[in-house]
């Protein structure tokens, strides 16, 4: 989503703070808000408003909310953003979950309260629908063939091993999601280091990538 919050715009010397309608101010509210509700989702939503105990659940723990980019203008040290065109506070809302349901309840409320904290505030708050991409589940059989296939791979390596193949959503998304209308997906993951990608930090062992080419390997003699 992309939101935008207009307010008057002033010198920051000379409007009292009781007389501003200060965007910025509004949105950093706004941000703490949509960190609150994503990381306690059960305190906005409740039972009823189409969000039953395992939707909420899921939203408990798969539910990922970013601001990833925030603009202002006229982006002075001196002067308060304001309500002209091109004067206000604008930023993005990432927002990741595995129910399309509870997302799309998260959407609604947190729409809703962002409003009230507007108008509470008195300034302007334009909320956007700029992408929109319902979750994409993994076929079962193909998820299941690809954890026997990791599990040999380990195998092959180490030994005999008794520990269970982690089986894990991802929150990112993959080529998988655009074609999965065409056929059925599954992912193999090869694990980074500390659990970090899309960073420089990010960094994989040359073991788990031979684990992964092994699982591969596996994956296509066992079809």
């Amino acid at each position: 989503m992309k939101v935008t919050v207009r307010g008057s715009q002033g010198h920051a010397g000379t409007v009292p703070m009781s007389m501003r309608r200060d965007p910025m101010a509004a949105a950093a509210e706004l941000i703490v808000l949509l960190e609150s509700l994503c990381k306690h989702p059960r305190d906005f939503l409740f039972s009823g408003s189409n969000c039953n105990e395992q939707t909420l659940e899921s939203l408990s723990t798969s539910l990922v909310c970013t601001v990833g980019e925030i603009s202002t203008w006229p982006s002075a040290s001196n002067v308060i953003p304001g309500q002209a065109r091109n004067s206000s506070v604008t930023f993005t809302v990432d927002l990741r979950a595995i129910d399309d349901v509870g997302r799309e309840a998260v959407v609604y409320e947190l729409s809703n309260q962002m409003y009230k904290i507007c108008d509470r505030r008195s300034v302007s708050c334009i909320i956007e629908r700029k992408h929109d991409a319902n979750a994409v589940i993994c076929d079962q059989e193909l998820s299941s063939r690809l954890k026997s296939a990791a599990y040999s791979a380990v195998n092959k390596m180490v030994g005999q091993i008794h520990e269970e193949v982690p089986v894990l959503m991802s929150g990112a998304g993959h080529d998988a999601m655009a074609i999965s209308h065409l056929t059925k997906v599954g992912m193999l993951f090869v694990r980074c280091r500390g659990g970090i990608s899309h960073s420089p930090e990010e960094h994989v062992l040359e073991d788990d990538v031979w684990a992964a080419g092994l699982a591969v390997l596996a994956f296509l003699e066992s079809h």
